[in-house]
């Protein structure tokens, strides 16, 4: 009775490892674009609080021309345009801004050439465009800048991801 009690289980753990591991991959989409989220407003709040201009600038540590399976970002107060951060040096960001793809184990990420999003002082205007973290299978997130500083998550065409409504081009 033992053994079939034992067989039984581990049958039905075979069938939820697959289900566990989508589950996972949404997890982690999901929190690379939220976390961006907040870091993207963090940016606009500091540029208008400290009348400065604030970049969250991309930094890819592979060479994939769109599509990297490594990256991270990081903040910079930039009042010169030409200021920047590089993730991957220390001290080049503000303390506490940098996130990287170790946090998010198989995420990758487009931000689709252009690697800033810069806030301006006045009204917390930014750089428009969108950045997507993907974990494969159509599990995909956007995060969407508008010129006039409204920041949202977006769910790409053929996305699978629950719990997110379409909320339009993304």
């Amino acid at each position: 009775e033992l053994l079939v009690v034992v067989a039984i289980i581990g049958v039905l753990a075979s069938l939820a490892a697959p289900s566990f591991q989508t589950q996972m991959q949404q997890q982690r989409v999901e929190g690379a674009t939220e976390g961006l989220v907040a870091a993207l407003h963090n940016a606009k709040a500091e540029a208008v609080k400290t009348n400065t201009r604030m970049k969250i600038v991309f930094t890819p540590t592979d060479l994939a021309p769109t599509t990297h399976t490594t990256w991270c970002y990081g903040m910079v107060s930039a009042p010169v345009t030409t200021d920047t951060c590089n993730c991957t040096t220390a001290n080049s960001c503000l303390a506490g801004s940098v996130v990287s793809s170790a946090d998010f184990v198989g995420i990758t990420v487009n931000f689709n050439a252009d690697n800033e999003r810069v806030f301006n002082p006045l009204r917390g205007t930014g750089t428009a465009g969108t950045v997507t973290f993907s974990a494969g299978n159509n599990r995909s997130l956007g995060v969407s800048v508008a010129g006039i500083g409204r920041i949202r998550i977006c769910r790409p065409a053929g996305a699978i991801v629950s719990g997110y409504q379409d909320s339009g081009a993304c």
